[in-house]
């Protein structure tokens, strides 16, 4: 595995060391590393070690920077590159848009405790997003929107064979008392707040000394005038000292006697923190953000409020003149980092995120209904879950039609969503941003219309397939061009599956009705009082709303349970929708012993429990067709204005009526013709009921 670290520059701070650290680690480990910045002190060190190193400016905060992205992509491509970690804002947008274009996973560390701009929401795009401490973690969820399945804790590590712990600083001093300050000079580090309570610990304690390490970095030197400003306004000369970062941190710790953090700001770890517990320094800092973490008040260390100098002050006193008690903080912090903060513990997790996200795809799959088409999509999801099996695969389907799916074993979660609001701009940006923070690495759009194609692009799939329709096919970055190129539903669908990687083909169609589904099933028909020989059939007669031209007429299906009540022992079953309980009026003449009317009286979900109980089912081109196709219930369907090669759904017992007039067909909703419906009128009673005698009779 070859991982791709991308970060602004690779000075001597925590970040910069931790990204050294865990490349030398992973190599240990057999897996190799490419680091990307704008350079620094450490690049030598990498190179030392054998870690390839590319400098580009990927720190510049300036619209130049994209033209990066393709340079980005150049090295990803020529070192093969599985997966990109971005360690800051500015390299990650360039890093997202580089893994995008590539297709690979995409990771990103929150090493600060970010402001909520537009500029860092790219922080929480990674496919995980990996945070220090509690506080980070916390923050993206609830102000950057991101799903708490998508963060991953892993506190930062260090390498204990490089610290020593000794008890030689808690043993008499014969020089002063050193504390040191480690950190990039800036106001949110508050070292001028530092600098002030030395001020305050010098009225009570004389004899010290400090050591304020780091720089602004980048020729910049405001803050560091203000604090060599504040040295003299108190006339700290004689026991400050301002270094420049170094790469000993750990000889500067050793040699220290305290280390203070006075962070203004929650701080999104605190690396130096276990570095002092690691060779036994003992700590005082401010009570804020991943410091808490590590810090067990009065057990690992001491805790003061941000800007509150007069307890800075305090707590300094406390650990510089009670000893034992600094040894025993010392004693506790080094166990804990022992424990918790390890290298190993941080490469063991980083590496499991890894393999994660190198492992386990997320796919989008959009089929919004009608429910026909939805059944049809169940294969489709089983070829994808067969070629990708520890992939994790999302529907996005209309919630009218979720219930008919939603036991699919195929399926990890559903998207739903309101069909008919798509076309308002409002709620299709609602529901792109809900699919945005699922982070998925492919789109498979079997719906295919302008709507369904936004919402990917929209909703950040990085590979988004489907047919390419018209002028809103550019949406898509894996099209295919063969829409208009007639083939059976599933073969159709299959031309998109083999764009995304499916290889086997299987249009086995299936449903999954609840066992107490089955039980109510089974006690309904029971009231017709059935014996072993009799012949159960269903009945569909309605449509679609807007596919009335699909309709057999209605006294037809009368005429053909009549002709059938006088051959078979036969109980008939009327199915349909709440909108169509006039159609079953006509069988009560037959008596209650023998129609049971399910019109409108099942809910979605119950249907297939109730075709398994059928033992041939009558219907035009409607959903119940497909869901009767799926419960392997033999079916002699009525087709008219539509195309059986194109919609009929797999089965090898459905047996297909089709007059073939000149003006089928059609695709009219409703019939133009000067014969009304003249492709289904034409299908005589006396030919159905032929064909279900032969259904019946195998």
């Amino acid at each position: 595995m070859k991982v791709m670290q991308l970060l602004p520059a690779l000075e001597l701070g925590g970040t910069e060391r931790g990204v050294v650290d865990l490349a030398r680690a992973m190599k240990k480990e057999g897996h190799a590393t490419v680091v990307v910045s704008s350079g620094g002190a450490l690049v030598a060190e990498l190179q030392k070690i054998g870690i390839p190193h590319y400098g580009l400016p990927v720190h510049q905060k300036s619209l130049a920077s994209l033209f990066l992205v393709e340079e980005l992509v150049k090295i990803i491509q020529r070192e093969r590159v599985d997966i990109l970690h971005a360690r800051s804002r500015v390299p990650a947008w360039l890093g997202w848009l580089a893994a995008r274009k590539t297709g690979i996973p995409f990771v990103t560390t929150c090493h600060g405790y970010y402001a909520v701009h537009p500029m860092s929401f790219v922080m929480g795009w990674g496919r995980r997003v990996i945070v220090a401490s509690h506080a980070i973690g916390r923050r993206m969820i609830d102000e950057f929107n991101v799903p708490p399945d998508r963060i991953r804790l892993i506190p930062r590590g260090v390498d204990l064979s490089q610290f020593t712990f000794s008890f030689a600083k808690f043993e008499k001093h014969k020089g002063p008392l050193r504390i040191i300050h480690i950190g990039r000079f800036s106001a949110a580090k508050g070292q001028v707040d530092f600098l002030k309570a030395v001020h305050l610990l010098r009225s009570r304690l004389s004899h010290f000394e400090v050591r304020i390490v780091g720089s602004e970095g980048r020729g910049r030197h405001r803050y560091t005038d203000l604090m060599k400003k504040t040295v003299h306004q108190f006339g700290l000369e004689t026991c400050v000292k301002i270094l420049p970062p170094t790469r000993d941190v750990a000889g500067l710790l050793a040699e220290s006697d305290l280390l203070v953090l006075s962070s203004l700001i929650p701080e999104p770890f605190g690396r130096v923190v276990i570095e002092a517990g690691a060779v036994g320094t003992p700590v005082a800092a401010t009570w804020l953000g991943g410091v808490r973490d590590i810090i067990d008040p009065h057990e690992t260390g001491l805790l003061f409020p941000p800007k509150n100098i007069p307890a800075m002050a305090e707590a300094m006193y406390e650990l510089l003149m009670d000893r034992d008690k600094a040894k025993a903080f010392a004693v506790k912090l080094r166990k804990k980092v022992e424990e918790k903060f390890n290298l190993e513990q941080m490469v063991r997790k980083t590496l499991a995120v890894y393999q994660e996200v190198r492992k386990r795809r997320r796919i989008l799959v959009i089929k919004l209904g009608a429910m026909g088409d939805l059944i049809l999509v169940v294969p489709s999801l089983r070829m994808l879950k067969e070629r990708f099996p520890d992939a994790a695969i999302t529907l996005l389907v209309d919630r009218k039609l979720a219930p008919i799916i939603a036991a699919c074993p195929y399926l990890d979660d559903m998207i739903l969503v309101d069909r008919k609001k798509l076309s308002n701009i409002f709620y299709l940006l609602k529901t792109a941003r809900r699919v945005r923070r699922e982070g998925f690495d492919m789109s498979v759009d079997l719906h295919n219309n302008k709507w369904t194609h936004l919402l990917a692009y929209l909703g950040g799939a990085v590979q988004r397939f489907g047919f390419a329709r018209g002028r809103w096919g550019w949406l898509l970055n894996r099209p295919d061009r063969t829409f208009e190129v007639g083939d059976s539903p599933l073969r159709h669908q299959f031309r998109v599956l083999s764009k995304a990687g499916v290889i086997k083909f299987d249009d086995t169609l299936e449903l999954w009705p609840k066992p107490e589904s089955l039980e109510k099933a089974k006690q309904m028909i029971g009231t017709l009082e059935p014996k072993e020989s009799t012949k159960i059939i269903g009945l569909v007669m309605g449509s679609s709303p807007n596919w009335p031209s699909k309709r057999w007429p209605a006294e037809h299906f009368v005429a053909l349970a009549k002709r059938l009540f006088e051959k078979y022992d036969t109980r008939i079953v009327l199915i349909g929708s709440p909108d169509e309980t006039d159609l079953g009026t006509p069988f009560y003449s037959f008596g209650s012993g023998k129609v049971l009317d399910l019109i409108g009286k099942t809910a979605l979900e119950e249907l297939p429990a109730f075709f398994k109980q059928l033992h041939l089912v009558v219907t035009g081109d409607t959903a119940p067709l497909h869901m009767a196709a799926a419960m392997n219930v033999p079916v002699v369907a009525l087709f008219g204005p539509t195309d059986a090669k194109r919609h009929l759904p797999p089965g090898k017992k459905i047996d297909v009526l089709s007059h073939h007039l000149p003006c089928q067909p059609c695709y009219d909703g409703v019939c133009k013709a000067k014969e009304t419906k003249a492709c289904l009128t034409h299908i005589s009673v006396e030919e159905v009921f032929e064909h279900c005698q032969r259904v019946l009779a195998t």
